[in-house]
């Protein structure tokens, strides 16, 4: 099954808790999406009630910090998770 990218509101994706990353990684990132705009879609999927970032979590990150308010995603299948 194709892929299909979609704008997400930021505020429907929740973040892995246990993901730890450096804010200067963050910074860069927010430094390339606001000079070429968010070139790599996150992939998210449904769990319980809410997406859940499967893949992209400083891409997800980066554009919070940043004031966006969408992001563009893949949802993937719970399968498709591991």
């Amino acid at each position: 099954m194709a892929s299909r990218v979609r704008e997400i509101d930021l505020t429907k994706i929740h973040p892995n808790l246990r993901f730890l990353c450096d804010n200067e990684a963050i910074d860069e990132l927010c430094l390339s999406i606001k000079c070429h705009g968010q070139e790599e879609p996150i992939h998210i999927c449904f769990m319980g009630s809410e997406f859940r970032i499967v893949h992209g979590e400083k891409r997800w990150r980066a554009c919070k910090k940043l004031g966006m308010t969408r992001i563009k995603a893949i949802i993937v299948e719970e399968e498709e998770v591991d």
